[in-house]
């Protein structure tokens, strides 16, 4: 019998002995379940209804078994879920106090900002008298002198620098046109006047149209032409003055220049 119904636990067996009356010790191992079932006179008149009660334990208790692994597993199941449920829970407050803090960031810098831009549109556009830069390179440096100041003005906002720039330029010179070939917004405002230097502000270009002044002025004293000693001398120191402020000063050039000079003037006026 045990033989045919396979699988059987000591809990079956100690059931069918239960089952067809027989005392069952609490000490009974398997093998004395198995000799009580056997011995007993349900099993000797009917072993196959004995079979059956055996049978039906297994199965109910199988049954069982599986109920409680389905069970267990549902339970596992749930649990997982509700832990997923919880870390997700977690994530999206986490990311809401991201969120929150990143946006509370955002207004911050907003506020920031404002309070610069405010600070900058406080500073009122004045029509300011510039000197102003034209078609002429000689231009360049008294403009550049007075305007630099505007240029490192950080109180001043870039869209505001860029509005003097057209201010400072002739109006149609070809300054004027190289500042207004920019959209006037202060991202440009350094490129415009990266582009006037080019064009007007180059060192070397400068020493050569000063010295050409010079030049000229000398080619008219030589050739007789009248000119005011006043007037020469001031023309002079001008260019002497620009030509200083490009670096070219008199200890470098000293002999050329005096020659240059003394050349302006007739030889009563320098022994005098």
């Amino acid at each position: 019998m045990f033989l045919s119904v396979k699988s059987c636990k000591k809990e079956d067996l100690i059931l069918v002995a239960q089952e067809i009356g027989e005392n069952v010790p609490p000490t009974a191992k398997i093998c004395d379940l198995k000799g009580i079932i056997l011995n007993s006179d349900e099993y000797k008149s009917d072993p196959d209804f004995v079979k059956g009660i055996l049978e039906n334990a297994v199965t109910d208790r199988k049954l069982q078994e599986e109920f409680e692994l389905e069970k267990i597993k549902l339970n596992k199941e749930q649990e997982f879920e509700l832990e997923k449920i919880k870390l997700n829970k977690e994530q999206e407050f986490e990311l809401e106090k991201i969120k929150l803090k990143q946006q509370q960031e955002l207004e911050l810098e907003k506020l920031k900002i404002n309070k610069t831009s405010n600070a900058k549109k406080k500073f009122t556009l004045l029509k300011l008298q510039f000197r102003q830069c034209g078609d002429d390179l000689k231009d360049w440096l008294p403009f550049w002198s007075q305007f630099e100041h505007v240029d490192k003005g950080d109180d001043i906002a870039p869209e505001n620098k860029f509005q003097y720039l057209v201010q400072a330029t002739v109006v149609g010179s070809r300054a004027r046109e190289v500042v207004e070939s920019f959209p006037p917004t202060g991202e440009n405002y350094m490129k415009a006047v990266d582009s006037l230097k080019a064009r007007f502000g180059r060192e070397d270009l400068l020493v050569e149209v000063y010295v050409r002044e010079l030049l000229k002025l000398i080619i008219s004293v030589q050739s007789n032409q009248k000119l005011a000693p006043t007037f020469l001398y001031d023309k002079l120191e001008s260019y002497l003055r620009a030509l200083e402020t490009l670096g070219v000063t008199a200890d470098k050039c000293e002999s050329i220049l005096s020659l240059m000079v003394e050349s302006c003037f007739d030889e009563e006026f320098l022994k005098a």
